[in-house]
C-alpha cells in the first residue's frame, strides 16, 4: 500500500518545493489550476456552498487570516501649545449725548452749578455769567407762555374761558349760575331724603349744629331727626322732639359729635355720612350734593349746575385708549385728546 502512495507523495514534496522556491515569482498564481485558496478568502460569500470551492479540500481546516501589522513607529504627536484663551472684549455703553447748551433740558443740569459757583465766588464774571443766563432762561419761558396763550385764543377747546369766564362780570354770573344750581339740587334732595343729626346732651359744638341745621329746614325743607347719644334733650330746646339712640350710631361708625347722615329711605336709598364736627350750612349742603351725585343720587347735569367752573375733562376711558403707537403720533393724539374735550362742551 505504501509503495502505491509513493509516487503521490514524492509529487506532493515536489509541489511544495517548487511552491517554495518559486513562490516569488508564481505568487497569486494556481499551480496546475489547483488553488490553495489562501488568497482568496476574503472574496468567497460567507454563504457560499462549499461544493463551489471544493479544490480546496477541507478548508475549515485553515487557520484564520490576520491582518499584517504594521511595524512601521507611528510618529509621536506633541500635543498643541498651550495657548490663552482671548479675551472677550467688552462692550462699552454708548456715553450719552449732551443736550444741546442753553436747551430746556441743558438749564435743568447745568443752572444750579452756575449759581452755585456765583454765590460761593462772587466775582464779576461769575455772577454776570449766572445772570445773563438767567434772562436767557427766562426769556425762553416768556416765549413759550406767549405761544401758549396764543394756541388757546384760537382753539375754544384749551381756552379756559370756556371752563369760567375770565371777565369778572362773566364770573359774576357764572357764580349766580351755580347757586341756583345748588338750590335746586338741595331741595330736591330734600324731598327724597332727611338728615340724622347724633348729639350729646354736653356737648357745645351740637348746640351751635342744631342752629345750622335749623336754618336748612326753613331754607330747603330738609327734615332732621335728632338722636341723643346719652338720651337728653339739649340745651335750650332746639329739638324737642328727639330719639335716643339705639345702637344706630355705632353702626354707623359715630366718633365724635356733632355727627351728620343723609338717609334716604327706598331701594335706592342709603346712609351717607356727611361729616362729623361741627360744619356751616353752606358746607354741609356742598357735601351733601357731592356725595349723593356720587352715590346716584342726582344725575351728571343737576351736579354740573351747581359747580363754578364747567367740567370739561377728559375721562378715564379716553386715557387708557391711549397706547405708544399713538405716543409716536403726535397728530393723531392731539385728535383724540381734543375730540373727548369737544363733547364735554
Amino acid at each position: 500500500m505504501i509503495n502505491r502512495l509513493l509516487p503521490y507523495v514524492v509529487a506532493a514534496s515536489l509541489v511544495g518545493h517548487i511552491t517554495h522556491v518559486h513562490g516569488s515569482e508564481s505568487e497569486g498564481t494556481n499551480f496546475f489550476g489547483v488553488s490553495d485558496g489562501r488568497e482568496q478568502i476574503s472574496v468567497i460569500p460567507d454563504n457560499a456552498p462549499f461544493y463551489e470551492n471544493k479544490e480546496r479540500g477541507w478548508f475549515w481546516y485553515e487557520d484564520p487570516l490576520t491582518e499584517e501589522v504594521n511595524d512601521v513607529e507611528q510618529p509621536i504627536q506633541e500635543p498643541p501649545p498651550l495657548t490663552r484663551p482671548e479675551k472677550k472684549e467688552e462692550r462699552t455703553l454708548a456715553k450719552p449725548l449732551d443736550p444741546k447748551p442753553l436747551s430746556s433740558e441743558w438749564f435743568r443740569k447745568n443752572m444750579e452749578k452756575f449759581r452755585d459757583k456765583a454765590i460761593d465766588d462772587p466775582t464779576a464774571e461769575n455772577v454776570s455769567t449766572y445772570m445773563y443766563l438767567q434772562r436767557v432762561m427766562l426769556d425762553k419761558a416768556e416765549k413759550f407762555a406767549d405761544a401758549s396763550q396764543k394756541l388757546m385764543m384760537r382753539d375754544a377747546v384749551l381756552d379756559e374761558n370756556a371752563r369760567r369766564p375770565i371777565a369778572t362780570f362773566g364770573a359774576f354770573a357764572k357764580d349766580d349760575m351755580s347757586n341756583r344750581g345748588t338750590q335746586k339740587a338741595a331741595k330736591k334732595l330734600a324731598e327724597q331724603a332727611g338728615i340724622w343729626f347724633f348729639y350729646y346732651s354736653t356737648c357745645e359744638f351740637c348746640v351751635k349744629e342744631a342752629g345750622v341745621l335749623k336754618g336748612l329746614m326753613n331754607a330747603f325743607g330738609f327734615k332732621v331727626l335728632p338722636i341723643a347719644l346719652d338720651g337728653l334733650p339739649l340745651p335750650g330746646g332746639a329739638f324737642p322732639e328727639f330719639i335716643t339712640d339705639h345702637g344706630q350710631g355705632k353702626k354707623l361708625g359715630v366718633e365724635t359729635t356733632p355727627a351728620l347722615f343723609l338717609v334716604k329711605p327706598g331701594e335706592n336709598g342709603g346712609a351717607i355720612q356727611i361729616g362729623q364736627g361741627l360744619l356751616s350750612g353752606d358746607e354741609i349742603i356742598r357735601r351733601a350734593i357731592a356725595l349723593s351725585h356720587e352715590n346716584g343720587w342726582l344725575n351728571n347735569d343737576e351736579y354740573d349746575e351747581t359747580l363754578t367752573v364747567t367740567p370739561i375733562q377728559v375721562d378715564n376711558e379716553t386715557i387708557k385708549s391711549i397706547d405708544e403707537d399713538t405716543m409716536d403720533k403726535p397728530g393723531e393724539l392731539v385728535k383724540i385728546i381734543r375730540n373727548n374735550l369737544k363733547k364735554k362742551m
